[in-house]
């Protein structure tokens, strides 16, 4: 038994890929899984004791702060500090139950049965089913290699836009990992500001970089926070703690307020330990940590770099996040290439028609495996 809205979202493309995987494992056969964004390396130490310790004290036994803990959100300001030169005021931030949860609950929040939400193709599905669970038109716009991966503002605005309501962007990218610069943000903001549009940025890999840091959203431009806007961030990539869901959006006070609104509403915040031990990481060791964890993601990404090029495969520059994004071979499809992979090889990547009908004709590899088994995987492919 499903509600009606759950006919409005596409059916799910990796049911079959997610069966023979499960297959394939039952059989004892060796796969290596590289479909799967879920860093392996181990979060900081601190992290761990930090929680450790939180854990004692009865107060976090019970219900923490809706909107997260005066202490996280401070610890939140200094890293906008030391990352954008910002300083947000307390009603301006809002903890998450990871940036996931708060990205799915933003379109019920803002939008009304009818809104336009402006989507990129490819792009991270759940902004497509989040619009579609409140009642959203979608309105797609094209990422394409030939850009950078970056929006054409100027062909958007050809569109009737009297219905839009919110404009998705996710840089560093998933699933190309192309980075945006100030110059794309900016041109967002202005937009937005123009159309009434409320401009959104999932930032959730942006401390996964390898050449130059990329600028947040909220940077791009003097009074950003002053105008239609919202950036999310997330925990789970930058300290490797996808399991603990926590995470963090900044923006305009009244975008925040509805978030919360609707939040207060349907759960009950972070638990208090979890938010306590992220805070005094951000304040001590974190920096250092998402140091040590760019040069592991970078050199894995410049193994498989090399190694799909030695192969003959083309990808696009991997300046951000742990992924490589790569065109499939002739003759296969998307998806045909996929289920080669995992039927010859033994190795699982996930197709681009996962992020829409623009990641056609590409794979995405996580490099979310140790060093000799991403090579080895590699090694996989090249016997085919």
């Amino acid at each position: 038994m499903k509600a009606s809205r759950l006919l409005t979202l596409p059916p799910y493309l990796f049911e079959d890929l997610e069966n023979r995987f499960r297959t394939a494992r039952g059989e004892g056969r060796d796969v290596i899984d590289l479909s799967i964004g879920d860093p392996d390396l181990s979060p900081p130490k601190s992290l761990i004791s930090h929680l450790e310790t939180a854990l004692r004290k009865d107060r976090h036994h019970r219900y923490p702060p809706q909107r997260g803990t005066a202490a996280l959100k401070d610890a939140v300001g200094r890293y906008l500090g030391r990352r954008a030169g910002l300083s947000p005021s307390e009603d301006e931030i809002l903890i998450l139950v990871g940036s996931k949860e708060g990205i799915a609950h933003l379109p019920l929040a803002i939008c009304n049965e009818g809104d336009l939400a402006l989507i990129p193709d490819p792009g991270y599905p759940v902004y497509h089913s989040s619009a579609r669970f409140a009642g959203c038109a979608i309105g797609s716009f094209p990422l394409t290699e030939r850009n950078g991966y970056r929006p054409d503002f100027a062909d958007i605005s050809k569109r009737d836009l009297t219905a839009a309501r919110l404009l998705f962007l996710n840089y560093p990218n998933n699933p190309t990992s192309a980075a945006a610069s100030e110059t794309v943000f900016h041109e967002a903001l202005q937009f937005g500001e123009k159309h009434g549009v409320v401009v959104v940025n999932d930032a959730a890999y942006a401390d996964v970089y390898f050449e130059g840091g990329p600028a947040p959203l909220l940077s791009a431009q003097r009074g950003a926070l002053e105008m239609p806007m919202i950036e999310f961030f997330s925990f789970s990539k930058t300290f490797c703690v996808t399991g603990w869901r926590v995470g963090f959006a900044v923006g305009n006070r009244d975008v925040i307020e509805a978030l919360a609104h609707l939040k207060a509403n349907i759960d009950s915040g972070v638990f208090g330990a979890i938010q306590e031990a992220v805070a005094r990481t951000l304040d001590t060791d974190g920096d250092e940590f998402t140091v040590t964890m760019r040069e592991t993601f970078k050199e894995r990404r410049d193994s498989a770099v090399r190694a799909l090029d030695r192969l003959g495969f083309h990808c696009f520059p991997a300046c951000a996040t742990f992924y490589v994004w790569a065109k499939v071979p002739r003759p296969f499809n998307a998806m045909d290439f996929a289920l080669h992979l995992l039927e010859k090889a033994d190795v699982l990547v996930t197709p681009g028609t996962g992020f829409g009908k623009g990641g056609e004709g590409y794979f995405r590899i996580a490099l979310t495996q140790p060093k000799r088994r991403i090579e080895e995987a590699l090694d996989r492919l090249g016997r085919l």
